[in-house]
């Protein structure tokens, strides 16, 4: 992968890393996404030779690493079959997940290099704000479940609005407990384009951060960064969002994103292109693809610790390289034994979602 990178860097500038929303369906109906609303459109999605078409596609093109999200991965029948034939063509096999299924299908994702677990919060009424009753359990043993039958990667991610805002250092704990990653993102806005009919406007207009609670967010996580908790962020990324440093974003260089019936789409949802009627060659010489990448580099609207990381990690930053030693040990201290969870799940102080 960081061969793929510097090929990426320093000749081709073109992404290395598919990114592939390879569902319109979700089994959850979270507070903080609109994206489980689009269920419908699951008619969509690529069958399973069409999925290894578009990596083999994208394999040809010179991309080695491959993350699966959604909707919800997991509802596939055949996604065992799916992370099996990109492990063997040759990816890195990444998936974020909401991990309800996860205890159920693990056995079938023995190739998956890193799985990014979506939980919300330390106990119970994380299932109030996914909207899936009994999903914290589902979580904590699709956790142990997968460490026990592979090498798989797991790293917590935590989205945070107002509705969890109270719960950043508990679940860095929990983290810890769990002898895992952790790494947080903000609810954010989100645009209505014309191949996501159907979804609504953003939840942030009704929880998402306002801009002094996203910088004391950002202050709160270099803290627990700096107290050797297991977040995935480095420490200079932390800090220049607190310090309000301007940077350029080089996430169009490294991932294509790729929607479940197979059309590229930017990070804004304000353009398309249709795999099925042209190519990875042809996308990417395009004038809608320089344009793109001139202006991500100019943005900084983006609120994502990851992509900010991923930009620093693609300009050779090399101190961002030497945070990212400490973030690799994290992954690699994972031990494939079972654990016990034993964390108290305090039922008695679950809060009221709805108050």
């Amino acid at each position: 992968m960081f061969l793929s990178m510097l090929r990426s860097k320093l000749f081709t500038n073109k992404p290395f890393f598919l990114a592939h929303a390879i569902t319109y369906g979700c089994n959850s109906k979270c507070r903080t996404c609109t994206y489980w609303q689009m269920s419908k459109r699951m008619k969509d999605d690529l069958s399973t030779e069409g999925v290894f078409k578009l990596l083999d596609e994208a394999y040809d093109f010179g991309m080695r690493g491959y993350y699966l999200f959604g909707g919800e991965p997991l509802i596939r029948k055949d996604i065992g079959e799916i992370v099996d034939y990109a492990k063997t063509k040759g990816f890195l096999t990444t998936m974020n997940s909401n991990a309800s299924l996860l205890a159920t299908k693990a056995e079938s994702l023995r190739n998956l290099d890193f799985i990014f677990v979506s939980l919300d919060y330390f106990n119970e009424y994380h299932d109030l704000i996914r909207g899936r009753k009994g999903s914290f359990n589902e979580v904590i043993r699709g956790i142990e479940k997968i460490r026990q039958v592979g090498n798989t990667r797991v790293t917590l991610v935590t989205t945070i609005s107002t509705l969890n805002l109270d719960s950043v250092e508990r679940m860095a704990k929990l983290a810890r407990d769990l002898q895992v990653g952790i790494s947080y993102n903000s609810v954010e806005p989100t645009v209505q384009s014309s191949f996501e009919e159907g979804r609504t406007s953003s939840p942030v207009h009704n929880i998402g951060l306002s801009r002094v609670q996203l910088q004391n967010l950002y202050a709160r996580l270099l803290k627990l960064k700096q107290e050797e908790y297991p977040l995935m962020e480095t420490e200079s990324v932390l800090k220049h969002f607190v310090e309000g440093r301007r940077w350029t974003c080089q996430f169009p260089k490294m991932f294509v994103y790729v929607s479940p019936e197979k059309k590229v789409f930017n990070c804004t949802y304000d353009h398309t292109y249709d795999l099925k009627q042209g190519s990875f060659n042809d996308y990417f010489s395009s004038r809608l693809y320089r344009n793109h990448v001139a202006r991500a580099e100019k943005c900084n609207l983006c609120i994502r610790t990851c992509v900010r990381g991923y930009s620093y990690a693609y300009d050779l930053k090399p101190l961002n390289f030497i945070n990212l030693v400490g973030d690799a040990r994290i992954m690699l201290q994972q031990t494939r034994a079972k654990f016990s969870f034993s964390f108290p799940l305090h039922r008695e102080g679950t809060r009221n979602l709805e108050a």
